[in-house]
């Protein structure tokens, strides 16, 4: 029989999230023949996720509001969906680059797959539990192959981590139409048309964002200022994240989880927010406490998060300002100066400690002479 631990216990809290239902919606076509009017540059798959008790005050806020598909009031539209309770997922498919990033014939297989797989992922990491809706007017080319993907993909279940997702019959209105609309919008905004920034807008009800092909780095010009930016570093600390979360992505251990939720997020705030800008612990304890359904708290979030991506050589940077990937050799200095003033003093001290030690017992004992502590003796002698 076995036997269940505490770590079980903890695990199961955190995984324990209420329900919720995903209303996907794409825009774009899977064409690749760029000489063709018809053919989109852009393929976007928008994911509205609501929490079940949400859903009926959602679409009657959405009926009042109104998605308007004039321009002049899209902007007005937007900042007051933003208000309503759902947070959003999306991928942002270049087509152009793909076709050029990709030495492949079957651009199309080969495009399609890789939308699948990281859609699902995005989902499936986000909220490893969770019901997808499915349109009862008709299902699309993409939602008919994700569903077949999830079929096979999906996680095998367990005592605790009831990892799935349910496709559930869905209506054509509210939420759905919301991703619907949401995806062409954007779209409008990608293909350089006249209009604001609408990513902007939504940036708060962003969980993520994921771009394909993917950005190795930052998109940055470097800075008139040198210590401002330097592309070595910061190629260097997206290679290592980036590294990272495919390495761990699927694990369904809590604290990997976690430190792929952090590590996504350090990389969202850079590509979306302010690169330069470190990111307040409570900016981020209040996006991992989303993910993880339960309060994560500061002294959590350095021990099983910051610290073991360190151990693993992630690079990030610190400062009491808070967290960020590094972009320049100030953002390391930072981190550095934050580190030197913890562990100076606590030097100091541990020096003054073997000092009063040594004179009272005559240079007899010396506490610092025990093997673990070897290496502090040669740093004093």
């Amino acid at each position: 029989m076995k036997q269940i631990s505490l770590d079980d216990l903890n695990r199961a809290e955190l995984n324990n999230q209420p329900g919720r239902t995903a209303f996907i919606k794409e825009w774009g076509n899977f064409e690749f023949d760029f000489g063709q009017e018809s053919t989109s540059k852009f393929y976007i798959v928008c994911a509205v996720i609501v929490e079940d008790s949400n859903l009926f005050q959602l679409e009657e806020s959405l009926e009042k509001i109104g998605l308007t598909e004039e321009d002049q009031a899209r902007v007005r539209t937007l900042n007051e969906i933003i208000q309503l309770d759902f947070n959003l997922i999306l991928l942002i498919a270049d087509k152009v680059r793909f076709f050029q990033d990709v030495p492949l014939t079957n651009f199309q297989g080969s495009f399609v797959k890789h939308l699948y797989d990281r859609l699902y992922k995005s989902l499936y990491h986000a909220y490893p539990t969770l019901h997808i809706a499915e349109d009862q007017t008709g299902v699309s080319e993409f939602q008919t192959g994700f569903k077949d993907y999830v079929g096979r993909e999906r996680p095998v279940h367990n005592l605790f981590d009831q990892y799935d997702f349910d496709f559930v019959a869905g209506p054509d209105r509210g939420p759905s139409q919301l991703a619907e609309w949401i995806s062409g919008t954007i779209s409008r905004q990608l293909q350089g048309e006249n209009t604001s920034d609408y990513l902007n807008i939504l940036y708060w009800k962003i969980l993520n964002i994921e771009k394909i092909p993917g950005d190795n780095a930052v998109n940055l010009n470097p800075a008139a200022d040198n210590r401002k930016f330097n592309q070595d570093i910061a190629d260097l600390a997206f290679r290592k994240a980036r590294a990272y979360i495919r390495e761990h992505e699927r694990d369904e251990e809590i604290e990997k989880r976690l430190q792929v939720s952090f590590l996504k997020y350090l990389i969202f705030e850079a590509q979306y927010g302010n690169p330069y800008k470190f990111i307040t612990s409570k900016q981020i304890l209040s996006i991992l406490s989303n993910y993880a359904d339960t309060r994560i708290s500061k002294d959590f979030l350095y021990r099983k998060i910051v610290a073991p991506l360190r151990d693993a050589r992630v690079v990030l940077a610190s400062s009491p300002q808070g967290y960020k990937l590094p972009i320049s050799v100030e953002d390391i200095s930072a981190y550095l100066q934050q580190t030197n003033s913890i562990i100076a003093p606590m030097l100091h001290r541990m020096g003054l400690c073997r000092e009063v030690i040594r004179q009272q017992t005559g240079g007899k004992l010396d506490v610092l002479a025990e093997d673990e502590f070897l290496k502090y003796k040669k740093y004093f002698d």
